[in-house]
């Protein structure tokens, strides 16, 4: 066994470390997380500028 590959045994390894963030399309997925995030994001901000009512 590559002595290497025995030292990286177990762990996750992003070879390609360097590249930057992933800019690449994402499926159906990764936009209906993106609707339910932005969603999240309005009503949070929509709650916060309300006035209490306690």
């Amino acid at each position: 066994m590559d002595p290497q590959a025995r030292k990286n045994e177990g762990r996750i390894v992003n070879p390609k470390h360097n590249e930057g963030p992933d800019t690449s399309v994402g499926d159906e997925g990764d936009d209906a997380n993106e609707l339910r995030f932005d969603e999240e994001e309005r009503l949070i901000r929509e709650q916060s500028q309300r006035p209490e009512t306690d």
